[in-house]
């Protein structure tokens, strides 16, 4: 190669980073990987090192990278070992061993490779045509070569080939293996979501919508998936707090005791139940009594027993629990038990109503890509509905837009994509929300994984109680219909407290 021109380093340690923490990177860019096609040169020496540690031990060094640089150090310039300390630094605060969105970055390793196989060309001809070295110009396109992993080939299966069965089967083992999934019962009723889903909540104004998207949020950065939230309803000094007391519980007036749902069996609160943790009776009729002396009891709740677990009939009983306020006091006190999981996890984008766009979401990412070496795995948008798309159309192809326009990002960046809609008018009056009440177009459906209608009682409402119900799944199984029972307490900021469907 005769001239190498200056580009920006965003790629090329983004590939580095690859090579450090994921052996299935290394082996999925091997076919294309040249050194050659690095430009700054401390980023080729730490892909050389990575390079021949997998060629020796067939796997990725990881941590092992520090005690190479230690060893090497004495070979590099006093800039070099600079710039290596402060990526291994930010590798370390960022990335855990594997953990990198493998197809995303795989792909973006192979558009710059194929970039800097052509630039090498382009510059390689143009230098000898200058020359007036015509064979030589001609002979740079013939070197030419295709930089390509041929991602989408076709693949040939020998089935008499038990080896090759139990390399299959392993490895639908680990895609298998939980991506992200919410906790207890309502975990197991939406079942896991994963890289390219589209997943839609829905519901009338005022039910919890963006509480729900929040608390999505929470389990994705506590899941160790990273996780970015985009608010485009709320300001920054409105989802902050959101956000904090979905992590640790504030009331917004002054600390004390106060009151949040927890699950009860009728049989315990009645009397009925000769095996019940009570020894008071505090209901009687329709009317509930609060007796500090009652006991909830829900042993037959999820009882592995079928005809124990159909004794149980599901009621919920106010408990009480000292709650610090709202401040700036009670962050300071708990921001220490959760700066390292946000740092590394956790990312927040707050835009005005009706300006965030496609090109404004993809400069979001490539900024956090740019300045913390960040990709998110889970995308949340708060919500869809205001969305700006530019669309051409003022009817229900619009809103289709928006939906395909969400399909078309999580394909394109390979992550799990979540965000919520209005119910329609007729969905302000239902027990249960079906699919007919979604607002807008229905054919929104054919854009989504999944879509899940919030239902929720006015009495419902005041006992803390709110009901997920499958409208749409691509995945899971589901019984129109059914719903699973959540336990929430929005006054602290909980969108989940613990959740309950009865399985069997």
């Amino acid at each position: 190669m005769l001239i190498k021109q200056t580009v920006s380093s965003t790629e090329e340690k983004r590939i580095v980073t690859g090579l450090i923490v994921s052996t299935e990177f290394i082996e999925a860019i091997k076919p294309i990987f040249n050194l050659d096609y690095f430009t700054n040169s401390y980023l080729q020496k730490i892909a050389l090192w990575c390079d021949s540690f997998y060629e020796q031990y067939e796997k990725a060094p990881y941590m092992h990278i520090k005690d190479i640089f230690e060893s090497e150090s004495h070979r590099l310039k006093e800039t070099e070992i600079e710039l290596i300390e402060t990526l291994l630094s930010n590798l370390n605060e960022h990335y855990d061993e594997g953990e990198i969105n493998l197809k995303y970055w795989t792909e973006q390793a192979q558009d710059y490779f194929r970039s800097r196989e052509l630039e090498i060309t382009i510059n390689n001809i143009s230098i000898y045509k200058e020359k007036g070295d015509l064979e030589a110009a001609e002979l740079e396109i013939d070197k030419f070569k295709k930089v390509s992993l041929d991602i989408d080939s076709n693949v040939l299966i020998n089935p008499g080939n038990l080896e090759e069965q139990e390399e299959i089967y392993r490895k639908r083992e680990e895609e298998d293996k939980r991506f992200y999934k919410m906790p207890g019962d309502l975990g197991r009723y939406l079942g896991n979501q994963k890289r390219g889903d589209v997943v839609g909540y829905y519901g009338p104004a005022k039910k919890g919508k963006s509480f729900t998207l929040i608390n999505n949020y929470k389990y994705g950065v506590l899941s160790k998936r990273k996780t970015l939230f985009w608010s485009i309803e709320m300001t920054k000094t409105e989802v902050l707090p959101r956000v904090n007391k979905a992590f640790f519980p504030m009331v917004n007036e002054e600390p004390g005791e106060y009151d949040f749902p927890v699950f009860d069996c009728v049989h315990n609160q009645t009397g009925d139940c000769g095996d019940r943790n009570s020894t008071t009776v505090i209901l009687e009729g329709d009317e509930m009594l609060i007796d500090p002396s009652h006991v909830v009891c829900t042993k037959c709740m999820r009882h592995f027993d079928l005809e124990t677990k159909k004794r149980y009939s599901i009621t919920v009983y106010k408990d009480t629990m000292f709650r610090d306020m709202d401040d700036i006091f009670t962050v300071r006190k708990q921001h220490k038990y959760y700066q390292k999981i946000w740092n590394k996890y956790g990312r927040i984008s707050v835009h005005d109503k009706y300006s965030l766009t496609y090109d404004k979401m993809m400069r979001d990412i490539d900024m956090l890509w740019t300045r913390d070496k960040w990709h998110p795995d889970i995308l949340i948008l708060d919500y869809v509905d205001i969305l700006e798309i530019g669309s051409n159309f003022d009817d229900y192809r619009q809103e289709d837009e928006k939906w395909k326009l969400l399909a078309k990002i999580a394909g394109q960046t390979n992550t799990l994509v979540i965000t919520a809609t209005q119910a329609n008018k007729a969905g302000h009056t239902t027990d249960i929300l079906d699919a007919s009440h979604q607002g807008g177009f229905y054919g929104k459906n054919r854009h989504v994984n999944l879509m899940v209608g919030l239902n929720q009682k006015p009495e419902e409402k005041e006992r803390g109680i709110m009901r997920f119900g499958i409208t749409e799944a691509r995945d899971v199984k589901y019984i129109p219909g059914r719903t699973c029972t959540v336990l929430q307490n929005f006054e602290t900021g909980q969108a989940y407290l613990d959740s309950y469907y009865p399985y069997g």
